[in-house]
């Protein structure tokens, strides 16, 4: 049995290098943008920038409705190749209408959007160039799946290493060469998202037949319809904790949060791909005896590897917010550990949390997202600005520790597994350590010594966790 999981971990790492870290180091390109928005935008701009591209995550998510997620549902029960045409082109249909709806509702309501979201009609332009960037940015989403579920790593990997280079490449002519500021940021990624979407097309062409069937239509919508509600709160709460950091804190305050942000999404980037490798293989494997030994074994390989990984980035984030960014983001350090830990936490509760999907209760996973959201809002209100950039991070961090217990403790409960271990235990309490010390502004010395006990720590924990598995074999 002990062999059976370690082949499940080496298939579940072997996913990830195919489908999740190539492409993860090709989005790495796109830090080259940090230090160039860090020194182009005052804080104030750049907080801007960030919502403005929230905005349009948050509308990629209300266009797209999971259609691509009922795609990969049903992709491999469809064996003609006819019937896998009619599923994403039927698909590709609905995900145009819904975006078309969407759009047409942003210009409509153009003016609220500005006033109390934006809180400057000056950047109407900008708006309104940014909902053509969504009408590319929801198709070229949706399409851009259709690789992985017809197993083509090296197009998938292409495809998405292309198309960022192309957005980052555009974003500087039009920030650096043409100097017309944020409006830059918004038509580069125009051109990255057309340079998406015709490689995507041009990938997913022979499913792609002007065909509509309803029966499809219907089963992708019944599939996908119970999830959108908690994944448009998913959405909606980057937009409206941007919105209430700019009313309780500052717009610059802001643009701190959003270069903490783009500094810790590398862990945002392998939350992708644990998703992108884990979700078929779940599907796939939950029936099978060995399941809850390879997903007890795979989850805390990964919830080491994760919380070590948050505990170095935490570590040099001073350096890092110093050397990309300029004195006016040094600031941003204290943010990154509790952003950092934030992510780590999502990782695992993607890993964990997946018992509503194996015993489709998907509208657990919407009522976990409401709770996130209103304990998220209650901090927000509880600590607005009395606490600084601390009270900021324990904002951001709090509702995903809420939303990971609740998910984790459900799906624990209904296949009786403990995913948890004194040696996860332990990490936890250095990771917190850590943000502890960069919050307290503690010497680099001081730092780097920490950081040198903690890799010897877990280097040992490790090595006797791997003699205990061995010694069971």
């Amino acid at each position: 049995m002990y062999s059976d999981s370690r082949n499940s971990l080496r298939e579940f790492i072997k996913q990830i290098s195919i489908y999740g870290v190539l492409p993860v180091i090709g989005k790495f390109i796109g830090f080259f943008l940090v230090p160039i928005y860090a020194r182009v935008f005052s804080s104030s701009e750049f907080g801007m920038v960030e919502l403005i591209l929230t905005l349009v995550q948050f509308l990629v998510f209300a266009s797209g409705l999971e259609f691509y997620t009922a795609i990969g549902r049903y992709f491999h029960s469809r064996e003609a190749i006819i019937d896998k045409r009619k599923l994403i082109s039927t698909g590709l249909f609905l995900t145009i209408f819904f975006t078309l709806i969407v759009i047409c509702l942003g210009v409509v309501f153009q003016d609220k959007i500005l006033n109390i979201y934006l809180k400057d009609t000056n950047f109407r332009k900008e708006y309104l160039v940014a909902l053509l960037w969504l009408f590319f940015s929801s198709i070229f989403t949706y399409l851009g799946v259709i690789p992985r579920y017809d197993n083509r790593p090296k197009l998938y990997v292409i495809i998405n290493i292309t198309g960022l280079i192309v957005r980052v490449v555009a974003t500087i002519f039009f920030v650096l060469e043409l100097k017309i500021g944020i409006i830059g940021v918004i038509y580069g990624n125009i051109v990255g998202a057309v340079t998406s979407t015709i490689l995507n097309i041009y990938a997913s062409w022979k499913y792609l037949i002007f065909s509509f069937s309803m029966i499809e239509a219907k089963q992708i919508m019944k599939f996908a319809f119970p999830i959108v509600p908690g994944l448009i709160l998913v959405g909606l709460w980057s937009p409206l904790s941007r919105n209430l950091v700019s009313e309780y804190f500052s717009i610059a305050v802001l643009g701190l949060l959003a270069f903490a942000l783009r500094i810790t999404s590398v862990m945002e980037m392998v939350n992708s791909a644990i998703r992108l490798a884990w979700n078929p293989m779940l599907f796939e494997n939950y029936n099978k005896s060995t399941f809850k030994n390879d997903v007890s074994r795979i989850s805390r390989f990964t919830g080491i590897i994760t919380f070590f990984a948050g505990i170095v980035l935490t570590m040099i984030g001073p350096e890092i917010a110093y050397y990309i960014g300029t004195p006016e983001y040094a600031a941003s350090s204290v943010l990154i550990g509790f952003l950092t830990f934030k992510s780590s936490v999502e990782i695992l509760s993607s890993l964990r949390g997946f018992g509503p999907l194996v015993f489709n209760k998907t509208y657990i996973l919407t009522l976990n997202e409401i709770l996130g959201m209103l304990v998220g809002i209650f901090f927000f209100w509880l600590f607005q600005n009395r606490l600084g950039l601390i009270g900021l991070g324990l904002i951001f961090l709090l509702p995903g520790i809420f939303k990971y217990l609740a998910i984790v403790i459900y799906t624990s409960k209904k296949i009786n597994i403990n995913f948890h271990s004194f040696t996860e235990f332990w990490i936890v309490i250095l990771f917190i350590v850590s943000i502890v010390l960069v919050a307290n502004s503690v010497s680099i010395q001081i730092r780097y010594t920490f950081l040198l006990f903690t890799i010897i720590s877990i280097g040992v924990m490790l090595k006797r966790l791997k003699m205990q598995k061995e010694g069971l074999a």
